[in-house]
């Protein structure tokens, strides 16, 4: 965080800490499109996720056997995606609920710091279980086929450096929008 942004920040909090629940506005409509974007990108990711699940359970059950993708990685691979579909799903419905309009600022904001929590945690952990999972999948990758473990080692590089500079900057900026007040 840059030091302007966080001096901006201290700013509103000590406005908001001087006002009583009353004097503060929320700016609905800007936390109405911050809320109806991060429901779409819940709604993606669980799509996306049951999507993968359905594919490599059907590719189990089909005995479709991929050299480097042992059955145990793949068992390990089929619960992870279900499990993180059911996780976006339930995210998606506790923010779904959340009634901008009719709560109070207070609450606003209290609810939508306890969303921030899960999400973050819910990120952490499956972060954890795709670190795992490329932990038991890249030795077998590297025995089979150097070339692909490279290439997979590349697009991991690739995609973190993504989710750290254009992703994770656009989910704080969501999460910050849901909290907007009136100046």
């Amino acid at each position: 965080m840059q030091l302007n942004e966080l001096k901006e920040s201290m700013s509103v909090l000590d406005q908001v800490l001087s006002k009583t629940s009353t004097d503060i506005k929320i700016n609905v409509s800007a936390s109405q499109t911050a809320k109806s974007h991060l429901l779409k990108k819940y709604r993606r990711s669980s799509i996306s996720t049951a999507i993968l699940a359905i594919v490599f359970t059907l590719l189990w059950i089909g005995n479709v056997n991929l050299p480097a993708l042992q059955v145990h990685i793949h068992i390990f691979l089929i619960i992870y995606l279900a499990l993180a579909s059911v996780w976006y799903i339930l995210m998606y419905f506790k923010l779904k609920k959340l009634s901008i309009s009719r709560l109070t600022p207070a609450k606003l904001f209290a609810k939508t710091t306890t969303l921030k929590i899960y999400t973050l945690s819910g990120e952490i952990i499956f972060g954890i279980g795709i670190i795992q999972f490329f932990m038991l999948f890249l030795p077998d990758l590297y025995v089979i086929n150097v070339f692909a473990f490279w290439l997979c080692i590349g697009t991991i590089i690739v995609s973190l450096v993504l989710s750290v500079w254009y992703l994770w900057p656009r989910y704080i900026k969501l999460f910050r929008d849901l909290n907007t007040i009136k100046e």
